[in-house]
């Protein structure tokens, strides 16, 4: 069962990371259509997830969330908005989270005031607005209540729909890293995405 509710949206909300979630981030960090864009290669055992939570879910200043979508929005994503959705839904999906992806700014650099938006959505739920959400709201946390300048975000060139999470948000592409990760046998671009508080 996941943790308290950390902040709310539309349709999901963003809890915190117990032990008992980290079978679900295993499960999904290890997936293929996971670990490439986020250009992790190592595959990571039950040991490794303990350590994963006790060494930077646990670290002071950093933010690392599990997202979790209303029962609602699941069951029925194509039918219904969120504006039909009413009260008694509301309640009943808090009462059911399911977990549906992971968010996190896991390095912040109070001195600079910067940190980095790493974010994933299981494939099953991917397409629906998940990430769009959850990243709006981890993001204006960061400006707002932890006082960031800064938020930035490293994407593979290929990964189209973590561009378009971004620049809906309003992030600008600064620059591009030339072959910078070695994704399925080449070397691949990785873009440098950034946002300023003043322009949230």
């Amino acid at each position: 069962m996941p943790g308290p509710v950390f902040t709310s949206g539309e349709r999901i909300t963003l809890r915190t990371i117990e032990e008992a979630d980290l079978e679900f981030i295993q499960r999904w960090r290890n997936h293929a259509d996971v670990r490439v864009p986020l250009t992790d290669t190592d595959i990571r055992n039950g040991e490794q997830m303990d350590e994963y939570l006790e060494e930077q879910v646990s670290e002071t200043g950093s933010i690392n969330l599990l997202v979790c979508a209303d029962a609602a929005s699941t069951t029925d994503e194509s039918s219904r908005s969120a504006d039909e959705r009413s009260e008694a839904d509301r309640e009943n999906a808090a009462d059911e989270p399911e977990p549906v992806g992971e968010i996190a700014i896991p390095w912040v650099r109070d001195t600079h005031g910067s940190g980095m938006l790493m974010y994933w959505i299981a494939p099953a739920h991917q397409g629906h607005g998940y990430a769009t959400e959850a990243a709006e709201l981890v993001v204006d946390h960061a400006f707002r209540e932890r006082r960031l300048n800064k938020v930035w975000a490293h994407v593979l060139e290929s990964n189209t729909g973590s561009q378009r999470v971004l620049e809906k948000l309003g992030f600008t592409q600064e620059g591009r890293l030339r072959q910078n990760c070695f994704i399925d046998g080449d070397f691949e671009d990785v873009y440098h995405y950034g946002l300023l508080a003043e322009e949230w």
